[in-house]
């Protein structure tokens, strides 16, 4: 498990009109942002245990690209959107400190030039539009997260 993980609640708005324009919690994690390879610096949610605890599980994985427009929407909520779904995502932390260390470490990402072709490439391992499903959380996030073909 990464050290630095630090709980969040993940809300998705689905783009391209779904969802009726209505936010969706879809659980409880623990963010960190982790080099995966081939994704490269990601931000990566594990799963929350029933009682609370971390787990090793990984639920979700966002790869960071250069160029890439996080907002931080006030002291402790990061959001983005996908570029090709217009999907928005955003991570709601338990407190300021915790949004500013995962924000501080995205930001050396977003600001650093992109290789000839190695974004198109990771752009298409990024999070795939959701697919209907049941209410559990683990599933909801796994099926987010899994890569374009």
């Amino acid at each position: 498990m990464a050290s630095g993980a630090y709980p969040v609640q993940l809300l998705h708005l689905p783009g391209e009109g779904g969802g009726a324009g209505q936010w969706r919690n879809l659980g409880s994690a623990y963010a960190a942002v982790t080099f995966l390879r081939p994704q490269g610096q990601s931000i990566v949610l594990y799963a929350a245990g029933p009682d609370g605890e971390q787990r090793q599980r990984i639920v979700f994985v966002y790869p960071i690209l250069p160029g890439d427009a996080f907002e931080r929407l006030d002291g402790s909520t990061l959001s983005w959107a996908e570029p090709e779904s217009g999907d928005e995502f955003a991570l709601c932390f338990l407190d300021d400190a915790a949004c500013a260390a995962v924000c501080g470490a995205i930001a050396p990402v977003m600001r650093s030039s992109a290789v000839d072709g190695v974004a198109e490439t990771l752009a298409g391992l990024r999070v795939a539009k959701e697919e209907p499903g049941g209410a559990d959380i683990a599933a909801a996030l796994a099926q987010l997260s899994i890569g374009r073909p």
